[in-house]
């Protein structure tokens, strides 16, 4: 350094350079340095005398592409940066869930909340919540009955819960709006709200006329392919939705919520032209439901084999299409025998039961794996006396499914030029 000018390079000790960093002047900012727009982090004082370490080319490479990724470097801040907020779209009207405007309203959403929540594992404690809801006129009382109508057809999977639900409120009643000194039961009811879906179903009812008009004023191809399709849906849920009626039915008879002549009188009228195939469809849900419970009911009459009866005939003069026929033989098939399917129909399950079927499952591919194994592992073992034994690595019980793998030899069969 020039001591004349006072100018040059400055050397300082690393004591001093501490002994400066404690002192006050040092934490007070100068007044003649200018605002700056980014601060940057002190970094760690290396060594004296200490080389930086060089990092590998790779890592430097990956290093240089999340700088140009994030755009700034690692340990600088920048405070002058604006974030920018990306607007989404936002209609001018949005759906808002309108409060109920009346206590009648306020129940059913509690009570459609509830079917909806409705499984087998939490069945007691929402039938007992469901049962509690203050049902107390007729008008509530039968929309109350239409939900649980159309829930049970809608999903005929859980139609046996919600017959049970029905066989629990059963006894409910309240005062007739016409008059109130006479009461009307939930059970009456339901039994009416089911006997006008069966006699007149969603698809007897379906509203072609409406549905050509749409195709008519089409203007494109595509238009009338669409709507095409969408008539063909709307056919087939109504036509599905008489099915659940009739399952309901069925399972509304095995909680003797219907008599043995009510369901004499289904069979008969599914039974009234053998060529309506919708409704034969029905009575094969029929009688896979109930059908058990009817051919062994006293029937003086001998109705169910006559239905049967009538059910081969038209097997046997393929009147209808190869599958209602195949669904017809499927039925006699089941009751040939006695009624147990060959295979299990998939119900509503608790958790508890999938765990239960999940661990055999698995019990059951380790078995099979474990005798793989063995089969390929057997070895035989001739101990002093002559006797020949079949064993395995693994469990020999298990690999033979209790039948015994010892295999003894003799002395006495052995060649006389062996015995000594």
């Amino acid at each position: 350094m020039d001591t004349d000018t006072g100018v040059g390079e400055k050397n300082y000790s690393r004591e001093l350079l501490y002994k400066l960093r404690l002192s006050p002047l040092a934490k007070e900012k100068p007044k003649e340095l200018d605002a700056v727009d980014t601060i940057f982090k002190p970094q760690r004082l290396r060594s004296a005398g200490r080389t930086p370490r060089r990092q590998p080319e790779r890592l430097q490479t990956k290093l240089s592409q999340k700088q140009q990724w994030r755009g700034k470097p690692k340990h600088a801040v920048a405070h002058t940066a604006e974030k920018t907020e990306e607007c989404l779209h936002k209609v001018s009207n949005p759906y808002k869930r309108r409060p109920a405007t009346t206590e009648e309203e306020a129940i059913l959403r509690q009570a459609r909340s509830t079917l909806n929540k409705l499984t087998p594992e939490n069945f007691a404690k929402l039938a007992e919540s469901f049962m509690g809801l203050p049902v107390n006129n007729e008008h509530l009382l039968r929309s109350v009955v239409d939900l649980i109508f159309q829930k049970a057809v809608d999903e005929p999977r859980f139609s046996e819960g919600y017959a049970t639900l029905c066989s629990l409120m059963r006894a409910v009643e309240v005062p007739r709006e016409e008059n109130p000194e006479e009461k009307i039961k939930f059970q009456s009811l339901l039994l009416l709200k089911c006997q006008v879906k069966f006699e007149h179903p969603d698809w007897a009812n379906f509203n072609y006329e409406l549905w050509d008009q749409k195709v008519a004023s089409a203007t494109s191809d595509a238009e009338r392919d669409r709507i095409h399709e969408e008539r063909t849906v709307e056919l087939e849920k109504s036509k599905q939705r008489t099915v659940g009626t009739v399952q309901l039915i069925g399972e509304l008879y095995k909680q003797k919520m219907m008599n043995l002549h009510i369901m004499h009188l289904c069979l008969h009228k599914l039974l009234t032209n053998k060529r309506d195939e919708e409704n034969l469809e029905c009575l094969c849900k029929l009688l896979r439901t109930v059908g058990g419970l009817l051919d062994s009911a006293i029937d003086k009459a001998g109705t169910f084999g006559q239905c049967m009866d009538r059910v081969q005939e038209i097997i046997d003069e393929k009147a209808v299409s190869t599958r209602i026929v195949f669904l017809l033989q499927g039925v006699v098939e089941l009751r040939q025998h006695e009624w147990t399917p060959r295979r299990k129909e998939e119900d509503p399950k608790t958790i508890e039961k999938i765990r239960e079927e999940a661990a055999a499952e698995q019990a059951y591919q380790a078995k099979t794996e474990r005798r793989r194994r063995n089969k390929h592992s057997r070895k035989t073992r001739v101990d002093r006396d002559g006797s020949c034994h079949l064993a395995s690595l693994d469990d020999q019980d298990d690999l033979m499914e209790g039948i015994s793998g010892r295999i003894s030899i003799r002395r006495a069969l052995l060649p006389r030029t062996t015995r000594r």
